[in-house]
């Protein structure tokens, strides 16, 4: 069954933004949002390959606030390119677990997306309705005035991420994934040890409300 993404897939832009070529594309700062620079590689997919995502495939992906535009947030972030199929995800989880810290700071230092790219504090989950085509690979390292991360540095798992062209446009996007959850997280949990930091707080709180005639 041909892919419904096809003509996207095909565009001659396609290969380069996988690959981390940076074309003058709208980034989310701080200060407010800006282009970045034309011509340089930064992040993206290393020798990204051509995948065939079956319909019925879970789908994962990551975005930053919904303060920075008006538009319906969930729509916005599932017109993105990045994502994760599930065994990818998982990949993170277990990552996660092993360091101690949250699966937002695990996706950020293995799907290389710095502070200035993103707060990691929602995420959704969704299924495809249709065959779609992507370039999946490793990352590459980003480089930002902020930090560098580098996916493939010593001690972290290989991770493949889907890089799936066309989503922005509404009409593709309702044929191509049906969204099945969303989760707002608090920006801080991308950060190192906001996992124990949080769970000591739970525990706090639990002890005072334990205290706490009736109960």
């Amino acid at each position: 069954m041909l892919a419904i993404n096809q003509e996207a897939f095909d565009r001659p832009e396609t290969l380069k933004l996988a690959s981390g070529q940076q074309l003058g594309r709208l980034r989310h700062f701080d200060h407010g949002d800006g282009y970045s620079p034309d011509g340089g590689v930064n992040g993206g997919i290393v020798a990204p390959k051509r995948f065939h995502i079956p319909a019925g495939t879970t789908l994962v992906r990551f975005g930053g606030s919904p303060w920075r535009d008006a538009r319906p947030f969930v729509p916005k972030v599932a017109s993105g390119e990045w994502w994760l199929d599930w065994p990818n995800y998982r990949t993170v989880e277990r990552y996660a677990d092993k360091l101690g810290e949250s699966v937002a700071y695990a996706i950020r230092h293995l799907c290389a997306v710095p502070d200035d790219w993103s707060d990691m504090s929602f995420l959704i989950q969704g299924v495809t309705r249709s065959p779609l085509l992507a370039y999946t690979g490793e990352g590459r390292a980003a480089v930002t005035k902020s930090a560098t991360i580098d996916p493939r540095s010593p001690g972290k798992p290989r991770l493949d991420q889907l890089f799936i062209p066309g989503l922005s446009s509404p009409d593709l996007r309702k044929r191509a994934i049906l969204i099945r959850g969303q989760t707002f997280l608090d920006p801080a949990m991308s950060k190192a040890g906001a996992l124990a930091t949080k769970r000591a707080d739970d525990a706090m709180r639990a002890r005072l409300r334990a205290a706490v005639p009736g109960r």
